[in-house]
């Protein structure tokens, strides 16, 4: 016999035992690996799922938020207008409220010195003609009636 059929027969023989034996075990070991890639795959399909729904979410909830921004920045800007326009009304009020107290003081004022002056001038009207009196003795009661009547129509 030749080394070549023993060899055949050789590889024969373990090819069989290797199919009996061993080949089960290599199948088994090669679909629980199968198994466990599809039950990865199959996860990370979940997590890229989930992840999408939660993108989702967040782009959802940030276009809300946007929205709510804006609504709160035309909110405020109206409010803000609302306030200035009253604050300038109460400011025009205010201003003319205080421009006749002023206009009032001022013609009181004016008065009170208009009075004062009067006054004064009647005072040294009234000092000219004593003077002139005591000078002069000549002067007539009716002179005297005249300038205390004139006295009194200035001071009312």
């Amino acid at each position: 016999m030749d080394a070549n059929i023993y060899f055949l027969v050789s590889f024969c023989i373990f090819c069989f035992i290797f199919k009996k034996k061993f080949w089960p075990s290599i199948i088994q070991l090669l679909d629980q690996h199968i198994e466990e890639v599809k039950h990865e795959l199959l996860q990370k399909k979940e997590a890229i799922s989930k992840h999408k729904k939660l993108k989702a979410l967040y782009q959802e909830k940030l276009h809300n938020l946007d929205t709510e921004i804006k609504e709160i920045k035309t909110s405020t800007s109206q409010k803000f207008n609302f306030l200035k326009i009253k604050l300038d009304k109460e400011l025009e009020i205010q201003y003319g409220y205080r421009q006749k107290c002023f206009h009032q003081i001022i013609h009181r004022t004016h008065r009170q010195q208009s009075k004062i002056i009067q006054t004064k001038c009647v005072e040294e009207i009234l000092q000219k003609v004593k003077q002139e009196l005591k000078k002069k003795q000549s002067f007539t009661d009716e002179y005297m009636v005249s300038v205390l009547s004139t006295n009194k129509k200035i001071q009312d």
